[in-house]
């Protein structure tokens, strides 16, 4: 490394970790060195290839109301990033439903009982609302009343937290719903062809995808980094150590991800000028070396993560459904949510006679569905694609899967309180930013994990450039700034 360059080290090769690595290398000036306990990049965002089917972890779509980052993608990927209207549904007492809300289509699956019960139970909410919004069923009842909160976000929202609706953090639907209402899902239902550019983000039919996958772009970015002979990527690498000396990360301790069980290890030692985290605020203050104290330490440790499972499969028809994507209101099954890998792209399945569809399974590790082997996990989901009346099990060709420890945090009632403890803690750390939605634990979308990361390597640029930079304090208020 050249003696006037600065050394950026980034733990994790997800979407905000990559964003910083790409940042940092068109800055010019830095030696960036990357780190992923994975043996491919792409976080939650990778695509996986598996007998001549592409898989992403979940369907993923590329939507940013900003528009720099959709610039952004789209100078990455060219002609390879194809504007798609979306279809989706949700599937609810065998029928399917319109999402966003289609009026004619709802009346249509509803029954004069239930469209007057749904009626009835928004004018109550809206005559007399909740006047004190502390979960995420208070803020959903209010929104939405009482009835069609139970109908289409009880039991999806529930199985994909594994927490009553009255014990999540209201805060949660604030962040992702919060632009969106029944009157307004009406309205644009109706009207929406002449209103597109202010439709909230949660009913907008417009994305963009890869044609190979979502993992495609990620990898892409991966590989202009390390165009440079300064930077490196050096995957299956977990974090065993955070060196600090009270004031300033010295560095990052890893050893292999492969090494088997009773082995030993070879430690690396990873120095850096500043320091990139999108690991999980846990794991951060775990890894601390000297040790963060006590209440420090409990309360990063009650900061939980909701687990994934993607069960993948192949299956012996050349249609199932028109969805991008269904998201399952049904206790039959575990699944959540359903993506048709073939709706994105013609490019991601080899053979056209084929669907390639992916599952979404949520829980905690603790949870006996985690430690399930792969074979009865593809045999689970082959009963419940049958119970759902998408295929027959027996037109299941084969399957695999892919788990995720830690893919959503969790916003319970007291995760506010512990973050904001952990945050004065990791304060101190004048060279440390927290980027990226385990790294801040915002349970965001891509683009926000992106722009924490551009904002984090805006903010080290500042402060790095700076000829009195040890007496100046980043006042970037975004997540991605100086704590």
């Amino acid at each position: 490394m050249k003696e006037s360059m600065r050394k950026a080290v980034i733990i994790g090769a997800g979407p905000a970790g990559l964003t910083a690595g790409y940042e940092l290398t068109q800055a010019h000036g830095w030696a960036v060195s990357v780190i992923e306990k994975d043996e491919q990049v792409g976080g939650l965002s990778k695509t996986f290839v598996f007998k001549g089917c592409r898989f992403d972890i979940g369907p993923h779509h590329f939507i940013t109301e900003h528009e720099h980052i959709l610039r952004w993608w789209q100078h990455l990927m060219g002609d390879d990033f194809a504007a798609l209207q979306r279809f989706t549904r949700i599937y609810y007492k065998r029928r399917f439903f319109h999402y966003p809300l289609s009026p004619l289509n709802a009346i249509t699956n509803l029954t004069l009982i239930e469209c007057v019960q749904c009626v009835a139970s928004y004018v109550k909410a809206k005559i007399l609302p909740k006047r004190s919004i502390v979960s995420l069923q208070d803020f959903m009842i209010n929104r939405f009343g009482k009835r069609l909160f139970q109908m289409f976000f009880k039991n999806y929202t529930e199985k994909l937290w594994g927490m009553s609706c009255d014990a999540i953090s209201a805060d949660w639907a604030a962040q992702r719903i919060r632009n969106f209402s029944l009157c307004k899902a009406i309205f644009f239902a109706f009207f929406g062809r002449w209103f597109k550019k202010y439709a909230p983000r949660t009913i907008q039919d417009t994305f963009y995808y890869p044609s190979r996958g979502a993992g495609t772009l990620w990898q892409r970015v991966a590989g202009i980094i390390e165009q440079s002979s300064e930077n490196v990527i050096e995957l299956g690498q977990n974090v065993i150590g955070i060196e600090h000396d009270g004031s300033c990360i010295t560095a990052v301790l890893t050893s292999s991800s492969k090494v088997p069980a009773g082995s030993s290890c070879i430690v690396r030692r990873h120095e850096g000028d500043y320091f990139f985290s999108t690991m999980t605020l846990s794991s951060l203050v775990q890894a601390l070396d000297p040790v963060a104290p006590a209440h420090v330490r409990a309360a990063a440790c009650a900061l939980r993560c909701r687990s994934l499972i993607v069960v993948n499969l192949i299956v012996n028809k050349p249609f199932i459904s028109p969805d991008h994507w269904l998201y399952i209101h049904e206790t039959r099954v575990q699944h959540i949510r359903v993506g048709n890998m073939n709706n994105f792209s013609s490019k991601m399945v080899d053979d056209q006679t084929h669907t390639a569809l992916s599952f979404e399974y949520f829980m905690s590790t603790e949870d006996d569905l985690w430690h399930w082997s792969d074979q009865e996990l593809i045999a689970l989901c082959s009963r419940e694609i049958e119970l759902l009346g998408l295929a027959h099990q027996t037109e299941v060709l084969d399957g695999m899967v892919v788990r995720a420890a830690d893919a959503y945090p969790i916003y319970d009632a007291q995760y506010q309180e512990h973050v904001q403890c952990v945050r004065s803690y990791l304060a101190q750390f004048n060279n440390l930013r927290l980027i990226g939605r385990n790294g801040t634990h915002s349970y965001n979308n891509m683009d926000a994990a992106m722009l924490s990361a551009m904002d984090a390597v805006a903010c080290v640029q500042e402060y790095a450039m700076s000829t009195h930079a040890s007496k100046r304090e980043c006042t970037s208020s975004s997540s991605g700034a100086r704590l």
